[in-house]
């Protein structure tokens, strides 16, 4: 009976697990497709979602020693490959999701089992669920010290990418992906004298039941498109000319060439260790800048290793000029932890020790080269230093942090 009562409830437990994690967008890729089939040997996670372990609480009293410390996790170190793999793809039409059911549409293609970091942030930024600092003012494009979280992209609530338009073109806006300029929307273009429509402050019923009771006008016969005028409408204030809708082309994984880091070192003196903790992070991509106030013109994707850009009929093509690293957004380090604990990384000794990506940070298992510290200048290692000298630079300064904490010891 015992044995009947064990096994009842594990097929139950089973059925309950698929049946959470079936629709559940805040966790990673699951083995058990929807037809109820299991893609292993066993479920991989039991738990639909988790919670990252919070880090050692740490009083004010016994931090007797922090240094600042900014790296740059780069792409091309091999260490470094399981944050920046496997690249995913977005067909070109894909659009912008309007629900969280949208999102894991079928035209983003993406790795079955495991996913790079970019992945879970942009699919998480869509989601709600982590907050995107810019890196910079927008008056003041070239103090780049939005890893200070001063310029964040509010919102209201979780569901605001789906339901506030300025809020998703603000994400968009050279942050998860890049447009075309919007074009002026044609009323009956196939006429000699197309008509570009104009919202006014009348309601939108009634402005729609003018345009087409007007005799006078030539196109009041013509069947409008209710859905896309009203669609459009919504996107521009009173007086505005209507617009089209931008053709917007998201950034895949394989467009970011490393990101950046902030964390801070420091002694704790009840626990008697130097530790490291991440504070926030940046990824970063290859971007053309304005000539005249360094701001970002644009984002360049990458389409079989080929650099290139978005034109103004939404059309990418080849570009050869000019490029500059640039970050795209901060975040939030914690806010991102209880995000990654939810997703996996590759292990090539054996693939049933997967690590989640919030471990994987927590043990450091990521090359990363230091570029900036603090200092009472507040500038970069390659502002006095280059080349070479700037590696040398980078080492001498962890040179330095590891003899204060030998010397603690010694003295």
């Amino acid at each position: 009976m015992r044995t009947y009562i064990l096994t009842f409830s594990i097929v139950l437990a089973s059925y309950g697990i698929v049946n959470a994690q079936g629709g559940d967008p805040s966790r990673g890729p699951y083995n058990i497709l929807p037809n109820g089939v299991v893609d292993g040997i066993a479920i991989k996670d039991e738990v639909p979602v988790r919670s990252a372990v919070e880090y050692e609480f740490v009083r004010s009293a016994d931090l007797v020693w922090s240094k600042r410390v900014f790296s740059r996790i780069d792409n091309r170190e091999k260490l470094n490959h399981e944050i920046f793999f496997p690249n995913d793809k977005f067909e070109d039409e894909y659009e912008a999701p309007k629900s969280a059911a949208e999102i894991d549409n079928p035209k983003w293609n993406k790795h079955a089992e495991r996913w790079s970091l970019w992945t879970i942030i942009s699919r998480h930024i869509m989601l709600g669920d982590l907050t995107v600092y810019r890196p910079y003012d927008e008056l003041f494009p070239l103090v780049a010290d939005g890893y200070k979280f001063k310029y964040p992209i509010a919102k209201n609530s979780k569901g605001d990418y789906f339901t506030v338009p300025a809020y998703r073109n603000a994400i968009h806006d050279k942050k998860i992906a890049a447009s075309a300029p919007p074009s002026f929307y044609e009323y009956a273009g196939q006429y000699s004298n197309p008509l570009f429509l104009s919202k006014t402050n009348l309601p939108y019923q009634q402005w729609l039941d003018s345009l087409k009771n007007d005799p006078s006008d030539e196109y009041a016969d013509i069947e409008l498109d209710k859905d896309k005028i009203k669609e459009l409408w919504e996107l521009v204030k009173p007086g505005d000319k209507l617009l089209n809708k931008r053709i917007v082309k998201f950034l895949s994984s394989e467009c970011i060439v490393a990101y950046n880091i902030k964390e801070d070192w420091f002694f704790d003196k009840e626990r008697s260790m130097l530790d490291r903790r991440i504070i926030a992070i940046a990824p970063v991509v290859h971007a053309e800048t304005d000539s005249s106030d360094g701001a970002i013109k644009q984002v360049f994707f990458y389409v079989n290793g080929t650099r290139s850009a978005i034109d103004n009929s939404g059309i990418l093509s080849s570009y050869n000029g000019t490029v500059v690293e640039r970050e795209l957004f901060w975040l939030y380090f914690p806010e991102l932890r209880n995000v990654m604990v939810n997703y996996y990384v590759y292990n090539e000794q054996n693939d049933a020790q997967w690590m989640s990506f919030d471990d994987m940070f927590w043990k450091r298992r990521f090359s990363a080269q230091i570029y900036r510290v603090s200092d009472k200048f507040d500038k970069e290692i390659e502002d006095y230093k280059f080349g070479v000298d700037a590696l040398y630079e980078a080492e001498r300064i962890k040179e330095q942090i590891r003899e204060w904490e030998i010397n603690v010891w010694n003295y």
